[in-house]
């Protein structure tokens, strides 16, 4: 699964990337925009209920609503967070 998979680029907008691990937290903006629930519950294979995904896919913890993606990387403990900036 690669995060890029979820974002829409030079689709207008910015996006705040924040990756917190042990080594510390790395935040970063970029250009585009994010994929809507209903095309990321797609590609991962569940179904978003009330607009939202809370659901483990290949050991990676997926939470997103509108305009917000979470992931948690379990054998590492990393997260990931993307949202509009």
């Amino acid at each position: 699964m690669k995060e890029e998979s979820f974002i829409r680029e030079g689709k207008g907008g910015k996006l705040k990337v924040t990756i917190e691990g042990e080594g510390g937290t790395l935040e970063t903006t970029m250009s585009g925009s994010l994929k809507s629930v209903e095309e990321v519950a797609e590609m991962l294979g569940v179904e978003a209920k009330d607009g939202k995904i809370d659901t483990v896919v290949d050991g990676v913890k997926v939470k997103m609503q509108k305009g917000k993606l979470e992931l948690e990387f379990e054998s590492g403990g990393e997260k990931m967070k993307i949202e509009r900036a």
